[in-house]
């Protein structure tokens, strides 16, 4: 299964990822890019036990330049104290290729993503408090942590970090499908128009 979907993305890679912008994002909009980028490994992160070898290794299924593993800083290893975006210095065809690898972990782990979104609104619907279903609270206790000990993120209100990371939640699954990097980078290039 896992060489179908590296055969699937790496013949569409090329048409998509050599498509170019009509209109180069200003740096505002770059920024903006960036940082939804950077919330979605943070779901990711949160949910999948990625680590700098998943990452690395999906960069050579993909066949994507292994070095920009390395300026990828997961949010568990990230330096409190620096107020930086660590995507920062990413341009847009690192970007994409980030999304590619994203995606790619997305995909590995679509059964448990699924599984946490349809317990998500089976609680929901239930009027119940998802965060006390162990999955569902592992994944929001690891969000708040990451998310809260970073100097550079807009401060939120606790419900609205659980807002966000259950929208996030929501929004890996759409990742995970075959065609989730195309909607990853539509979702970015909404921030150019």
């Amino acid at each position: 299964m896992l060489s179908v979907h590296v055969v699937k993305m790496s013949q569409s890679v090329p048409a998509w990822g050599d498509t170019p912008l009509t209109n180069p994002p200003t740096p505002q909009q770059l920024d903006q890019m960036q940082t939804h980028l950077d919330l979605v490994l943070l779901a990711s992160e949160c949910l999948i036990p990625i680590d700098t070898d998943m990452l690395l290794q999906a960069a050579i299924d993909l066949d994507v330049n292994t070095t920009l593993v390395e300026k990828v800083q997961l949010w568990s290893n990230r330096d409190t104290t620096k107020v930086d975006n660590p995507l920062d210095s990413f341009t847009v065809e690192q970007m994409r290729s980030l999304i590619l690898i994203i995606c790619y972990l997305n995909q590995q782990y679509e059964e448990l993503i699924r599984r946490a979104v349809t317990l998500l609104e089976q609680m929901t619907a239930q009027n119940k408090d998802p965060a006390q279903t162990t999955l569902l609270g592992n994944y929001l206790e690891n969000f708040q942590s990451f998310y809260s000990k970073r100097e550079n993120t807009v401060k939120l209100s606790p419900d609205k970090q659980i807002q966000l990371a259950y929208k996030l939640l929501t929004d890996l699954l759409f990742y995970s499908e075959d065609n989730g990097y195309d909607r990853l980078w539509l979702t970015l290039l909404d921030y150019t128009s």
